[in-house]
């Protein structure tokens, strides 16, 4: 897991592995603002998803893994924390979605690694032994939230 701030990504990225630096770099250079809603196709089995919805209580969410995918998340508008957990603490798998590459498990929020994100500065990459939470309102209370997410293939 790594957690950065976009705005001094040219500083950092020397310590990325090369294979996410060019997603990312997309990302610090692009509109997100003006990102339509839905799936877009990066091709080579690679998306971007760009959803519109709403944060929740944390209680109210569970934690998710992918095997096949890294995640580049970053949020347009709205507030929103993501709790992280290793896998290894993460207890067994609860949900499976492998169709989408969608696991889901339900560890002890007190265990959680708060990241709050700020729009459109904060970006967290999550690698497939990374668990997280997202969606989770700062405050608890459900509010709008805009995001973007790179779904980056590694199998």
């Amino acid at each position: 897991m790594y957690v950065g701030n976009i705005n001094q990504w040219e500083s950092e990225k020397k310590y990325m592995p090369d294979f996410l630096v060019p997603w990312i770099s997309k990302l610090a250079e692009a509109d997100i603002q003006a990102f339509l809603p839905g799936r877009h196709d990066l091709g080579n089995g690679n998306f971007m998803n760009v959803d519109e919805g709403k944060t929740m209580a944390a209680a109210e969410q569970l934690m998710e893994a992918h095997e096949k995918y890294v995640d580049i998340q970053m949020v347009i508008s709205g507030n929103e924390y993501i709790g992280y957990q290793p896998l290894c603490n993460v207890g067994e798998c609860v949900e499976r979605y492998p169709e989408s590459d969608g696991y889901k498990y339900a560890p002890k929020l007190s265990e959680d690694i708060k990241i709050l994100m700020i729009p459109g500065a904060t970006f967290a990459v999550f690698m497939p032994g990374d668990g997280h939470r997202a969606l989770c309102a700062p405050d608890g209370i459900s509010k709008p939230i805009r995001k973007v997410i790179l779904k980056i293939r590694i199998s």
